[in-house]
């Protein structure tokens, strides 16, 4: 008994730490609309060798893992080298 007892704590504990934060549907659809638009505007269709294709699908994915700040401080670097406006987002006051 003692065994499993351990070794489910073990597991809740691993769990645990590799737990995500609760997931933000605003914070994660503003980082998708900066994706399309980098997608959209800052996306050269000749030049593919600049890294910036894969910076921007890392800062989506640390989106995705609920990183939201490095992904969106990614992005938004992203669109304002390329000098693409960015849109003013409202957050509100629940976060």
């Amino acid at each position: 008994m003692r065994k499993y007892l351990g070794a489910f704590s073990g597991a809740v504990l691993l769990a645990s730490c590799t737990a995500m934060p609760p997931a933000s549907p605003i914070r994660l659809e503003h980082c998708l609309d900066l994706y399309m638009l980098w997608a959209r505007y800052g996306q050269h269709p000749t030049f593919h060798h600049t890294g910036q294709r894969a910076r921007a699908e890392l800062a989506l994915e640390e989106c995705r893992g609920g990183r939201y700040k490095a992904g969106i401080e990614e992005l938004t670097e992203l669109l304002v080298r390329n000098r693409i406006s960015i849109p003013a987002v409202d957050f509100g006051s629940s976060e």
